[in-house]
């Protein structure tokens, strides 16, 4: 081999290195990332969380399909069917437009106003499309042209000319760019179906960013329009609107037919063959002219709705492109607004005709109940009546392109013979069940059975989840976090939806089970009213399914505080001799016991009295003598309350003349009048409630009353815990009284600092002294010894295992050395600072500090607590190395959120950096 060849051999070798070293180098980057989102994400709620309990990895291939009989196997032929299979699911159907005109004629469609139409249709702003850009997900599976909206968070500024030009273009010249048309189709498994069936997967279109934003705007200004112009049987999609009034309609609605068994009811739960995506293209663009949208919106609509394309993605490979030709897109923000929009004709047309009979009771009649598709009729007489409805729902799917599908359409009857069943199913094809799942909640011809079929099977689900996550490796507040995250939900969805229970001995026992998964099955370290106390009074947040009862619960009786839903009143209260307030407030139940033979109002009342005298001890303002009373005979919509009736003179209360009261209550009479004033005079004697307290402001306010309500219970429950037992004993081992003020900067401002769950878990077990010691063990195990685990001369007591041990006096005094030379500052040494960041006059920090001296206390803390129960002592070595670690973890957090256009403040690590170089220099 000549010189030239070995100069050419050496030269591989070398590279062979570095291309050794770049592989290494990848790795370990790769490495350190997965380790920042174990630092950012572990052990709180989220994906990384959903990801360990998750009881089995969703299946991402697709390995096969069977159609008529055949198999097939390969990804090519999978892709190929799915092709078929949605490109003739969103074929076009050939529906007569003259018939669509015709019947959407029929109706005398509420127009739109001048003000409604000039918000829709005037020209898009740069607020409105930084409003649109703030509400995307960041990290959401980007459309065709790969562009995530992180890309429109982190260069908002300079696109935002160019986004609202097209736009507003697309409102004047109804054109829109080629790439909004484009979707690619992923196809996601229903639960507990088939997986080689083609029609068991959902379609959902990922569609590109910038073409969400123009229909999130759109869809924004749209709703405004919605909120008034669909009626009320429609609660889906509408802010305001929620799914448990239509589940309580149900309720009532059952128990009404409990009570009058001579008549006979059907409830019909529609099911509509892919509902969203066979909306009929035709039909809605007639419509939005029918009801005069206007000029600029109507262009936006045709320009979606003429043209659409869609590539299907399976098993990471796509196919050819096919015209997309009627539905809504699932995952477009348009598309419910859109469908709830054209199924309002369907629920109208039901609503005004008189030959469909549902419920009436005194004015009010109940017929249909919808939350998006999820529809369910309410048909008095169903034997007579059925075919009617039927032939409506039908003649209306023609047109639109819902289809009723009779397979999976029930129907749930009251008041019906077996005979009389066996002729109702014959008559509409449509098979009768005892019982039917309507918005996740079972419903059943005897209320009585609604405790068995929801509460008690749903907690047998959760028992087997328990089960299942008791030997993962989760920490404490990983643990809590679970709870909220999976089984919360669960519970609130049957808390605000059927809020049935009376009895405690259920709460007792699933907060018992709860408390096992929480402790592993060990007994509890820390009092429960101090997990279940917020994080922001130093407890841990743990839910407390009895109080979140209690909250959805008094949701509930709101409406009969208010009084604003004269449709369920009139409804829950049909058999009532008296008005809602005669119970809430002036006991009238204990003379009219009918009041709690109601599987609903018995349940209301109970939580309502149990906080009644938490919430007032004298009459609230908002009761209303009146309609206690009289309710029944007036039947008035706006009823006088105290509040109405009431003037402060000389710090007390008089009752305003009945000519001024006339201003505003016209129809009171000198009878009336009469009425009020006898009861002012026996309500005065109690006094009345004149400050807001915090159920006022809950009853005149629709946002997060649920959370409002829980946070006010649970005020109340842990109000002997304000001063924690650990408290106390932290401020014997210090010599001094911690005021609440320090405590509450490390609650409100300490424990922010991080984004890392395992640092705070640290504090918060430091705090409330969860770690085992010698001495505790030696309480529970008489043969242990209480000698401290480091020395082995003192006892083990919890302040010594972590402060004074002389061994843990020189790590302390080391890491306070090094900690002044880090900060350039002189300070004491006191256990406050380091064990719990209680800073005092003789070390004051600015914000900066402070969080370096955080972390660096934390790191110490963390160091000890890896070798607790052992002899081994923490070198100094090991909290540098923790430290640098929560220094690069902390680095690429900032680096990472930003990115994704969530910027945080970031931790200026400069005096590390210099002592740490520092220190590199002396050691060699």
């Amino acid at each position: 081999m000549n010189p030239s060849n070995k100069e050419i051999i050496k030269e591989l070798i070398i590279w062979k290195k570095k291309k050794s070293q770049k592989e290494l180098e990848d790795t370990a980057r790769q490495l350190k990332f997965i380790k920042q989102y174990n630092f950012e994400n572990a052990n709180k709620p989220g994906l990384w969380l959903a990801r360990r309990i998750r009881k089995k990895r969703q299946r991402q291939q697709i390995i096969k399909i069977i159609e008529n009989g055949k198999t097939h196997t390969t990804d090519e032929e999978i892709l190929e069917k799915f092709k078929q299979y949605y490109k003739n699911l969103y074929k076009k159907e050939g529906i007569d437009v003259n018939e669509i005109s015709q019947y959407l004629g029929e109706f005398n469609f509420q127009k739109i106003s001048d003000q409604q139409r000039e918000l829709l249709n005037k020209e898009i702003t740069t607020e409105e499309i930084r409003k649109a850009i703030k509400m995307m997900k960041a990290n959401k599976a980007p459309g065709p042209d790969g562009f995530q909206a992180n890309f429109y968070k982190v260069f908002q500024e300079e696109i935002l000319p160019y986004l609202q030009k097209i736009m507003n273009a697309a409102l004047k010249n109804s054109e829109i760019p080629e790439s909004w048309t484009q979707a690619e189709v992923i196809a996601i498994p229903k639960e507990n179906s088939d997986p080689t069936d083609i029609r068991n997967y959902r379609p959902i279109s990922l569609l590109n960013a910038d073409y969400k934003m123009f229909t999130t705007i759109l869809a924004n200004r749209f709703k405004e329009f919605l909120k008034i112009w669909i009626g009320p049987d429609q609660k889906g999609f509408l802010p305001g609107r929620n799914m448990n009034e239509n589940v309580r309609c149900i309720v009532d609605i059952i128990e009404y037919y409990e009570l009058h068994h001579e008549k006979e009811v059907a409830l019909l739960a529609i099911d509509a063959e892919k509902a969203f995506d066979n909306l009929n293209w035709p039909f809605l663009k007639l419509l939005f002219k029918e009801v005069d949208i206007g000029f600029h919106f109507l262009n936006a609509i045709e320009a979606i709705y003429s043209r659409q394309t869609a590539k299907v993605v399976i098993n990471n490979q796509q196919s050819l492109s096919f015209e997309i030709e009627i539905g809504t897109r699932q995952g477009c923000p348009l598309s419910p607004l859109i469908f709830i929009f054209a199924l309002e004709t369907l629920i109208g047309n039901i609503r005004k005709d008189k030959d469909l009979k549902g419920t009436k009771i005194r004015n009010q009649e109940y017929k249909i109940r919808a939350f998006a598709d999820d529809v369910i009729c309410i048909i008095e007489e169903p034997r007579h009546q059925i075919g009617k409805w039927v032939a409506t729902i039908e003649h209306f799917g023609n047109l639109a392109g819902f289809k009723l599908n009779k397979q999976k359409t029930k129907i749930l009857t009251k008041n019906i013979t077996k005979k009389n069943q066996v002729t109702l199913q014959e008559l509409s094809g449509i098979k009768i069940v005892p019982k039917l799942k309507y918005l996740g909640i079972w419903l059943t011809a005897k209320n009585s059975q609604l405790l068995k079929n929801n509460y008690q099977e749903k907690w047998k689900e959760i028992q087997k989840d328990l089960r299942q996550w008791q030997p993962l490796n989760i920490s404490l507040l990983g643990r809590i976090a679970t709870i909220k995250m999976n089984i919360l939900p669960k519970m609130l969805h049957l808390f605000q939806n059927l809020p049935i229970l009376r009895n405690q001995k259920i709460f007792n026992i699933w907060n018992k089970e709860l408390s096992k998964f929480v402790w592993k099955n060990k007994k509890p370290r820390i009092n429960y009213k101090v997990m279940m106390d917020l994080k922001s009074k130093g407890g841990f947040s743990l839910p407390n399914l009895n109080l979140y009862y209690g909250s959805c619960t008094l949701k509930w009786v709101k409406e009969w505080i208010t009084l604003a839903d004269e449709n369920i009143l009139t409804l829950e209260g049909h058999d009532l001799r008296r008005g809602w307030h005669a119970y809430l407030w002036y006991e009238k139940r204990l003379v009219e016991k009918n009041f709690g033979n109601h599987f609903i109002r018995a349940s209301l009342i109970k939580v309502w009295e149990k906080y009644k005298k938490h919430l007032y001890n004298k009459t609230p303002l908002w009761t209303s003598s009146l309609e206690a009373n009289q309710r029944n005979l007036l039947g008035w919509k706006n009823w006088p309350r105290y509040k109405d009736l009431l003037r402060k003179k000389g710090g007390e209360y008089e009752l305003k003349g009945q000519e001024e009261l006339k201003d505003r209550f016209k129809s009171i009479s000198w009878f009336q009048y009469a009425q009020i004033r006898e009861q002012f005079t026996k309500d005065k004697k109690v006094g009345f409630s004149g400050e807001e307290g915090v159920w006022d402001k809950i009853i005149s306010s629709n946002r997060k009353e649920i959370s409002k309500i829980y946070n006010m219970l649970l005020g109340w429950s842990t109000e002997i815990e304000s001063v924690k037992n650990c408290m106390i004993r932290w401020a014997k081992n210090i010599g001094r009284p911690i005021r609440m003020e320090e405590w509450e900067r490390i609650w409100n401002k300490n424990l922010k600092y991080t984004y890392a769950w395992d640092l705070k878990e640290n504090w918060l077990k430091i705090f409330h002294r969860w770690y085992m010691t010698p001495k505790k063990l030696n309480s529970m195990y008489k043969n242990y010894q209480k000698a401290c685990w480091k020395c082995k001369m003192q006892e083990g007591t919890f302040f010594h295992s972590w402060w004074t041990c002389e061994k843990f006096q020189k790590f302390w005094k080391m890491i306070h050395e090094e900690a002044q030379k880090i900060l350039n500052k002189k300070f004491p040494m006191k256990p406050e600072y380091y064990l719990l960041g209680i800073l005092d006059s003789a070390f004051e920090l600015d914000t900066n500090d402070d969080k370096l001296f955080t972390y660096l206390s934390t790191a110490a803390r963390i160091t000890i607590a890896k070798r607790w129960k052992t002899e081994q002592m923490p070198q100094l070595e090991q909290w540098l190395e923790k430290l640098e670690e929560i220094k690069d973890m902390d680095k690429l957090t900032f680096y990472l959120k930003a990115i994704r256009g969530e910027p945080i403040k970031n931790t200026k690590w400069e005096k590390l950096d210099l002592y740490i170089k520092k220190r590199t220099i002396i050691v060699n």
